[in-house]
């Protein structure tokens, strides 16, 4: 019912998200492409005496390529989005690059065909996701022509699909269902978001073909028993799967099949329930192998219990975006103030909390147990999985802010910035200091008088003015309205409404909860003593109270000392914690350590 403003029509103005966005924006125009070109120029025969790249997209890496996947999405909805025609440029000229390295039956990479082969003949052991890697791939190449309009990238991603359609025709069933069935831990056969890519590929061409080969992609190990209201994320690879629903809500667009769409929603209902207060997934896996990834992260354990989830290694970065491309997609189906609710939490918490202050780059995982660190990507030497779609993250940072149905907007989210509703002549200036203030100004241009209605959530609005006079609000199942004739000139004064909570973890009988202010996510700075006698009824009371002066910040005071709080999204270098223990009972502690990361701690599962 709801569709975002286009990227072009949503221009940030704040201090925190518009600076990221800019860091990566940096980042990506001053990127060197020989460097970053390097493995596909290798892997074609075609000589390079450029430096590699080092960490996951090293020469010897198997996941080597993914990131240039996601940098070239990146780099298109820059350019789309900012109309940046040094940055068109450059996502051009790495199409020019992967036209001479694509071979003549279609296969492109930076990495041998044999390791498909190698996928084909042991399923689950030896490779590290090549599929995963040829999605990347593919959705740089749809994303290049879909923003850019480049008529080469569109012709190399349909190449890419032949050549994945003629090595699964010659697969036998049980075949294919080796080498897709990723319910092992620590999977390393996962194939990313492939079946949604080729979902676009045939809303652009039209082909069946493209079709056929998208459905085999929909796996009914994971999707009729969640079309039946099954739970079965329990150990599953959380970012093997997201993706997965991604592709099922897309079948359900083209071809209305209902158990895709009930599969998508029971899952949603699922996955709330391993969801942490940031409004992101993932951690250690029930049944794990010690010292792979299951251990610590990327993993869903049982509905309802994350007591024991706080491991270092909680809630993967590119889970968080994933999750918020879900939202996005329920919301065109159904406008749901917990959806939106959901959205906001996650766009301040897991999206913009991914990415360093100082740089734009990414966590791999956001901790939020006691006294933790966080750990960003290097420039030249990570490239995690979490790097690739970190720096994609920040090109689209100014969705879901502003949505659109009909004559109708929603706002959803008090950031600073500036939407032009194109086909209307309207454009919406928003004017706030949230969250260190809680008012916001909207101010309307618009080519000739226009009648429609702004939505908000009405558990983020406390008054409203128009024009400097309060007006009574119209409210409606969890919205308030404001609906006119708008002209030029028009001004919308909007008291936001956030107030102190705390947020239980699941399953630790309320020993351990995270602070929250309206939908920010709040961290206790410093040493992690156990905060005495402080309630919900009493926490937005004496015990806790915002310091008047700066930036955002409470101060709990528990008679014994005093602990500080500020938004998640702010912490840099400190350590930290979110999820604290208010009981005043000694709760275990458990030291805090970093999940690993890279193919060493999926080794154990190769043997």
């Amino acid at each position: 019912m709801f569709t975002s403003f286009r990227l072009d029509e949503v221009r940030l103005t704040d201090s925190s998200f518009a600076s990221r966005r800019e860091l990566v924006k940096e980042y990506i125009r001053d990127f060197d492409l020989q460097r970053l070109m390097y493995t596909f120029k290798i892997n074609a025969g075609i000589p390079s005496d450029a430096e590699p790249l080092g960490g996951w997209e090293a020469p010897d890496c198997g996941l080597r390529g993914h990131f240039v996947g996601h940098f070239l999405s990146a780099c298109s909805k820059f350019a789309f989005g900012d109309r940046d025609e040094i940055l068109k440029s450059k996502a051009d000229g790495i199409v020019d690059v992967m036209d001479r390295c694509a071979q003549p039956n279609g296969y492109l990479s930076a990495f041998e065909e044999e390791k498909l082969d190698v996928l084909e003949f042991e399923e689950n052991r030896n490779v590290w996701a090549p599929y995963y890697t040829l999605h990347k791939i593919m959705q740089g190449l749809i994303d290049c022509h879909m923003y850019l309009g480049n008529a080469k990238a569109l012709t190399l991603a349909v190449n890419l699909a032949d050549y994945i359609l003629g090595r699964f025709e010659k697969l036998s069933y049980w075949k294919i269902d080796g080498i897709l069935r990723c319910t092992k831990v620590n999977p390393v056969n996962e194939f990313g978001g492939l079946g949604d890519a080729l979902y676009n590929l045939y809303d652009l061409t039209g082909e069946s073909k493209m079709l056929e080969l998208a459905r085999i992609f929909d796996r009914d190990y994971w999707i009729l028993p969640l079309a039946a209201g099954r739970d079965l994320l329990e150990d599953l690879h959380a970012n093997a799967h997201l993706p997965m629903i991604l592709a099922a809500m897309h079948r359900y667009r083209i071809s209305g099949e209902s158990n895709y769409k009930r599969a998508a929603l029971h899952f949603y209902d699922f996955m709330k329930g391993r969801t942490f207060a940031n409004g992101n997934n993932s951690s250690k896996a029930t049944t794990c192998i010690r010292g792979g990834v299951s251990e610590k992260a990327e993993h869903w354990g049982v509905y309802g219990r994350l007591a024991d989830a706080l491991t270092g290694g909680e809630s993967e970065s590119c889970c968080a975006h994933n999750t918020e491309r879900i939202l996005e997609r329920l919301l065109e189906w159904s406008a749901e103030v917990g959806y939106l609710e959901h959205l906001e939490c996650l766009k301040y918490n897991a999206v913009l909390n991914s990415a360093s202050a100082k740089t734009g780059l990414s966590q791999y995982h956001q901790p939020m147990g006691r006294h933790a660190i966080k750990k960003f990507s290097e420039p030249y030497d990570s490239f995690w999985c979490c790097t690739a779609s970190g720096i994609e993250a920040m090109s689209e940072l100014q969705k879901n802010i502003w949505f659109r149905n009909g004559d109708t907007v929603l706002l959803n989210a008090f950031i600073s910035s500036t939407a032009v509703w194109t086909d209307r002549g309207i454009r919406i200036v928003q004017q706030t200091d949230f969250p260190e203030s809680l008012t916001s100004t909207l101010l309307i241009d618009t080519d000739e008088p226009a009648e429609f209605q702004i939505l908000f959530r009405e558990s983020g609005v406390k008054a409203v003015k128009v024009n400097f006079e309060r007006i009574e609000l119209r409210r409606e199942n969890g919205f308030v309205a404001v609906e006119r004739v708008f002209r030029s000139g028009d001004r919308i004064d909007i008291e936001i409404g956030a107030s102190l909570r705390r947020v239980p973890l699941p399953g630790s009988n309320d020993a351990l909860a995270a602070l929250m202010y309206g939908n920010l996510l709040l961290a206790k700075i410093g040493d992690d003593k156990p905060l005495k006698g402080i309630t919900d009824r009493n926490v937005q009371e004496k015990f806790v109270r915002r310091i008047q002066d700066g930036r955002l910040e409470f101060v709990a005071e528990d008679g014994e000392g005093q602990a500080r709080f500020i938004p998640l999204f702010r912490v840099e270098e400190e350590s930290y914690s979110v999820y604290t223990d208010w009981s005043g009972h000694a709760t275990p502690y458990r030291p805090f350590s970093f999940a690993a990361d890279g193919s060493t701690a999926y080794e154990e599962d190769k043997r």
